[in-house]
């Protein structure tokens, strides 16, 4: 057993992280960085000079990523832990901080929907802000 840093490994994690791993494991995580690192380079020397307009399918590598299992299970966890926190918030600060963030809408037009002042508009999103900043999953 060998003990790793995640924060080594992905980029994502911005805290020291350790965890004990097999030989195999850590084999396997070194060996999948690798193969990133030498697809990343055959695109850019293989792909990058060649017009996107030529009809080869080329746009199609260049533009489109396809996610990897280990990133869609982060974009589902981080969305799940996301709803969970909102979750925790009172129902006017919920409402107001999707219309915000989610639905585009400025203070002063989600002040204007509720009709209420702009003032308290802006404190409950704040606060609401600081509530979703103090929460652990």
């Amino acid at each position: 057993m060998i003990t790793i840093n995640l924060k080594d490994f992905y980029y994502w994690c911005k805290e020291d992280i350790f965890v004990k791993i097999t030989d195999e494991m850590l084999e396997a995580m070194k060996a999948a960085d690798r193969q990133q690192e030498a697809y990343r380079r055959r695109t850019y020397r293989y792909k990058a000079q060649y017009s996107l307009d030529c009809n080869d399918g080329v746009e199609n590598d260049v533009l489109y990523h396809v996610p990897s299992p280990e990133e869609i299970y982060i974009s589902e966890e981080t969305t799940r832990e996301l709803f969970t926190a909102i979750g925790q918030l009172t129902a006017v600060q919920q409402r107001r901080l999707i219309a915000y963030y989610f639905e585009g809408l400025n203070f002063r037009q989600i002040a204007e929907k509720e009709g209420v002042n702009h003032g308290s508009v802006t404190q409950s999103v704040k606060a609401a802000l600081r509530k979703l900043k103090g929460f652990k999953a």
